[in-house]
């Protein structure tokens, strides 16, 4: 499911003239785990309308599958009710869509996750990091 998901925001982000790109930062906020736009992107919207946190796992045989850690989306219509920064694992305001949720598991230490997220109908944001051993938080760019 989660792999038609990503698909499909890859697809309408290279297909779509109205759409624009922003990158999402991993940071430490309150004593968890945070996302942000980067102030380095162009576009800097202010709210989410999904977010997905992923491990993406490489097969042998060139196939990459992914092991959703938290994924959540709501309606079009939501008036902007989730905004930046979005703690991890928090839920989304607003209408879920038939899309399933998956409730946010406890991420792992030195592994890379990947991030993407839509905002309205045409922002897609997506961005990669890493929780060290020591607890420190590396963004790795977008993929």
């Amino acid at each position: 499911m989660l792999r038609r998901i990503v698909a499909l925001v890859l697809l309408a982000t290279s297909l779509s003239g109205c759409s624009y790109g922003y990158e999402v930062l991993a940071i430490a906020l309150n004593g968890g785990l945070a996302f942000v736009v980067s102030p380095k992107s162009d576009s800097h919207p202010s709210c989410v309308r999904s977010i997905g946190v992923m491990v993406a796992d490489r097969r042998a045989n060139s196939r990459v599958d992914y092991d959703t850690y938290w994924f959540e989306s709501v309606a079009y219509n939501d008036a902007c009710a989730n905004r930046y920064p979005l703690t991890y694992g928090a839920s989304l305001k607003g209408q879920h869509q038939q899309d399933g949720i998956v409730k946010a598991k406890a991420l792992r230490r030195e592994v890379v996750y990947d991030i993407l997220t839509t905002t309205g109908t045409g922002g897609y944001g997506g961005g990669r990091f890493i929780i060290h051993a020591n607890g420190h938080i590396e963004n790795l760019g977008q993929r």
